[in-house]
């Protein structure tokens, strides 16, 4: 085919008024063409035609692998990062340490406040009809309270308290818990009701009033800086964190649902966040307590309370203070749709669960850092040491005493023994004091026979009746009577039986 006339070769046609001739180039009606400019178009028809192959041959050998790659992608998988409006946060997850109230005081039914409050932290699995987690905590009585309460730096988040009320004395081993658990650098956090503001002011001492009538139209207002608060807690409120929005700037109130707080009635060291003119519908209390100033090593006493201004005083004295947080908001959550109080809530736990800097201190942070718990036999080992211990101080005072008690015992069986030698000499010298006037009875009466010898057997025989006479009358001679009536008896015979009568 001609480029040029468009004409095939050897043939001849008419198009319109023209007439083409046969011969290749060559036209009888139209301009003429030269030899060099048909050489020209050649070539570039031909580099057209190769570059095209070139093209589909690329084509046909890339397309395999291509294939190939693609369907190997598309096994592995791919996504794709989604940007917009709420979708570059994070995914939010509730602090690592937070605790939830899941006891007989709230309202756990699947549409009320309790599972609301749980579902905006998505806490629990639901097994056996019910919500279950290793953080639910079923009672502030029991032994794990009691735990917590002595260890730091977590946070207890109580729905709304609906179904009972905590009733014991204050003063007792579970109110001293409470205030302990707060004062060791955690944190209450109390969502919204007449029965919260009354938990708080029973057992931290506080005078909370709701506002008049117990209804504040609001709306509350986000106040732009935080008395009390650190710099990061600030930030938390205002800017947000990788997983959280900023705190709404306002909060509804929603019907009758949010109970506020005179905030003429709020103590000193509170923060206040939300607020209307005269009430605060979200405030932050920091509660600390320090050693009693009258404790004894030998009768110690419960911790005071110490407000947080007081704080560096104490310290100067000696006895450094404890703070923890009392978080509250006034919504009680009743409503089933979300609301901006969701967002609140999220930024106030994260804020509250921040140890406060009371609670920096290392000394303080060893005290209440969490001790590993120990086997059974190192325990035991360790009872058995103590154990050991303690007798070895007690062995020292009781050996003491036993001495005492013997050398006592002692004395008093040489007093005895002395007593008795002392007797028994009274007795001898009483013994031979008879003796003696026994023998001069009997000497006497032995001079006077001999002096009436001369006299006859009749005046003998009168004497011996009178002597008699004279010895029945003797009164101090028991045991002696008849020792001289003896027949054929001379004084000297007298004597001997009278010493034989003695010595028996």
């Amino acid at each position: 085919i001609d480029e040029a006339t468009q004409v095939p070769s050897g043939g001849r046609f008419k198009c319109g008024n023209m007439s083409k001739d046969s011969h290749y180039g060559s036209i009888v009606a139209g301009p003429q063409t030269s030899p060099r400019s048909t050489m020209a178009s050649l070539k570039v028809v031909a580099s057209v035609a190769l570059l095209g192959a070139a093209v589909v041959l690329a084509v046909l050998i890339a397309g395999p692998s291509t294939s190939s790659l693609t369907m190997g992608t598309a096994l592995m998988g791919t996504w794709t990062k989604q940007h917009g409006i709420g979708i570059d946060k994070e995914p939010y997850s509730a602090p690592m340490n937070l605790w939830m109230y899941w006891g007989p005081m709230t309202n756990k039914r699947f549409t009320d406040s309790g599972e609301h409050v749980r579902h905006v932290f998505k806490m629990g699995n639901i097994a056996g009809g019910e919500w279950r987690d290793p953080k639910f905590l079923h009672s502030l009585k029991g032994g794990l309270f009691n735990k917590l309460s002595s260890l730091c730096c977590t946070a207890m988040l109580f729905p709304p308290l609906e179904w009972d009320f905590l009733v014991v004395n204050p003063q007792q081993i579970i109110g001293q818990n409470i205030r302990a658990y707060v004062a060791n650098g955690n944190t209450m956090i109390f969502t919204g009701g007449i029965i919260s503001l009354e938990f708080i002011n029973r057992y931290f001492y506080y005078q909370l009033e709701p506002a008049d009538g117990n209804l504040d139209p609001g709306p509350f207002l986000r106040l732009p800086r935080f008395q009390g608060m650190t710099q990061e807690q600030h930030k938390v409120i205002t800017d947000g964190t990788p997983s959280t929005e900023p705190a709404p700037k306002t909060l509804p109130q929603v019907g009758i649902e949010v109970t506020s707080v005179k905030k003429e009635s709020l103590p000193s060291g509170t923060s206040v966040v939300y607020t209307s003119p005269y009430n605060s519908a979200v405030f932050l209390i920091k509660f600390c307590e320090a050693e009693n100033p009258m404790n004894d090593p030998a009768a110690p006493l419960p911790p005071v309370k110490v407000l947080p201004r007081d704080c560096p005083i104490v310290a100067a004295e000696g006895r450094p203070c404890s703070c923890g947080n009392i978080c509250y908001l006034g919504y009680d959550w009743r409503d089933a749709y979300p609301s901006r109080w969701d967002y609140a809530l999220k930024s106030m736990v994260d804020v509250c669960s921040m140890v406060p800097p009371e609670n920096a201190n290392p000394s303080l942070l060893r005290q209440l850092a969490v001790v590993p718990e120990q086997s059974a036999e190192v325990m035991e080992k360790e009872e058995e040491e103590t154990q050991a211990n303690i007798e070895e101080k007690i062995k020292g005072p009781v050996e003491e005493a036993a001495a005492k008690e013997e050398e006592k015992e002692r004395q008093a069986d040489e007093g005895e023994k002395k007593e008795e030698v002392k007797e028994t000499a009274a007795k001898e010298e009483e013994q031979e004091d008879i003796k003696e006037e026994v023998a001069k009875e009997v000497k006497a009466e032995m001079a006077a026979k001999e002096g009436e010898g001369e006299q006859g057997e009749e005046d003998k025989k009168a004497a011996a009746p009178v002597a008699l006479s004279g010895k029945a009358k003797c009164v101090d001679c028991e045991g002696l009577e008849g020792f001289d009536e003896e027949e054929g008896c001379g004084p000297l015979c007298k004597l001997e039986n009278l010493v034989g009568k003695l010595k028996a």
